[in-house]
This record gives structure tokens, C-alpha cells and sequence, in this order.
């Protein structure tokens, strides 16, 4: 099912169907797609109907959604990788090994993606192990720090989520986490270590996350301005 927009622009709708839902309900999805949660036995006629009569506001979201771009062309817009607190130069190159690397140049400044195959498929897999590598080490320093124990860290691509931690104790982190800059990665990270000690939300929680990170709220703020951008970054 499609919707042609104001500008003829013809957008994939993602109808998502709920037992429990009595409304019907529209977003944008990450792919710049419209999501359409409805009840279960709602018809596809329903939803055209429903859709036409909010069509003044798609239109206004369409017109404001972010650009979604492929790693390569954000990396040569924004050429920064965060690791371990730093912010470091990103340089691809060509290398006639069988596996992708990646190494450090130029005193530590400069990260060097190896590739062997040139393509989008690649880069997002190289720098999701870099993720992964990376990532895995900050959540345990920060650990360290505040005497936390946690169960296994895994490396996601979630849709819309930055990070969640379980109840049994295991973090899940977005990889898109090494495109912000260090000190947002860092609230994130110490976000998930609160629900360590607090699984919820309540005062206790926030409280707690104010002694990890002081300033949070600031980073709060400067999350919620990037995030809409960067988790359209590499929608294969």
C-alpha cells in the first residue's frame, strides 16, 4: 500500500495490525515510510480513508522528515567515529587483504577502515564490529566506575531505540551510538547502567542517573535534536 504525497512523492505504508489497539494511529517510520498501527481486523480500505483524511498532516511530517543517507555518504559529510571517550577522523581505504580491518594512524587520531570490497554492505559491517569492540570496552569502564556488575552486552540495530537494559541484567546498545558525539554516548551508556540498580522510570531512577552523569539533562536535550537524523543513518 502506497501514499502519493503533496510533492508526488509516492511513500510505502507499513500497516501494522494490533489485537489490543482501538484507534488507528499513523507515524513515520525510520525509512521515511508511514506506519500505520490499526486494529486487527481493520481493512486496507479503512486505512486509505483514514489516511486521506490526515493527509494536510503527512504531508506537513513529509516535508520536515530528516534525508535518510547511507553510511558513506554521512561519513563524507560527517567524517567522526566516537571510541573510548575520543573523537576520531575516519579514513577509508582500499586493501587488497580478503577481510575487512580497521587500525589506528597519524598518533591514534585517525581511524582506518580496510576495505576489500568498496560497498555500503561492507563499511556498515566493518564499523558495526567497531561498534561492538568499542562499545562493549566504554560500557565496562563505566561499570568500573560506579561498582556495577551486568550480565552480556549486544550490539544492535535497533529501529528507534538508542539502548534498553533487561531484567536479567543484559545491556542492549544501538550501534549508530559511535556516530554521537562522546558525551551523548556516554549518557546513553550510563542511562542503560542505571537500570542496573532502578528497571524503571520513577524519581529514584533519574535521581540516580543525576550522580552518574551531572549533566544529563543538557544531553538529554542534544539526544533528542540528533536522533531522528542519525537513526535514519544506513536503512538498508
Amino acid at each position: 500500500m502506497d501514499f502519493s504525497s503533496a510533492n508526488n512523492q509516492t511513500v510505502p505504508v507499513e500497516i501494522r495490525r494490533r489485537k489490543n489497539t482501538r484507534y488507528l494511529r499513523l507515524t513515520l517510520g525510520y525509512k521515511n515510510q508511514i506506519i500505520a498501527s490499526v486494529p486487527w481486523h481493520c481493512s486496507e480500505r479503512k486505512v486509505g480513508k483514514f489516511m486521506e483524511k490526515q493527509r494536510f498532516w503527512l504531508d506537513a511530517q513529509l516535508s520536515k522528515a530528516p534525508t535518510i543517507y547511507t553510511l558513506t555518504e554521512w561519513l563524507n559529510l560527517h567524517p567522526l567515529i566516537t571510541a573510548s571517550g575520543d573523537v576520531f577522523i575516519v579514513r577509508i581505504e582500499a586493501t587488497e587483504l580478503c577481510n575487512a580491518s580497521y587500525t589506528l594512524d597519524e598518533g591514534g587520531s585517525v581511524l582506518v577502515l580496510r576495505l576489500p570490497d568498496a560497498d555500503e554492505a561492507s563499511l556498515v559491517k566493518l564499523l558495526r564490529r567497531f561498534a561492538k569492540d568499542t562499545l562493549t570496552c566504554r560500557v565496562a569502564y563505566h561499570a568500573k566506575r560506579f561498582g556495577l556488575s551486568y550480565r552480556a552486552i549486544s550490539i544492535r540495530n535497533q529501529s528507534s531505540r538508542w539502548g534498553s537494559c533487561s531484567a536479567r541484567r543484559c545491556i542492549s546498545l544501538n550501534w549508530r551510538l559511535i556516530l554521537l558525539r562522546p558525551e551523548l554516548q556516554d549518557y546513553i551508556i550510563l542511562h542503560e547502567l542505571a537500570h542496573l540498580t532502578e528497571m524503571n522510570h520513577g524519581k529514584r531512577f533519574w535521581t540516580l542517573l543525576d550522580r552518574y552523569d551531572p549533566e544529563r539533562i543538557k544531553h538529554e536535550v542534544a539526544i533528542d535534536k540528533v536522533s531522528a537524523e542519525l537513526m535514519r543513518v544506513a536503512r538498508l
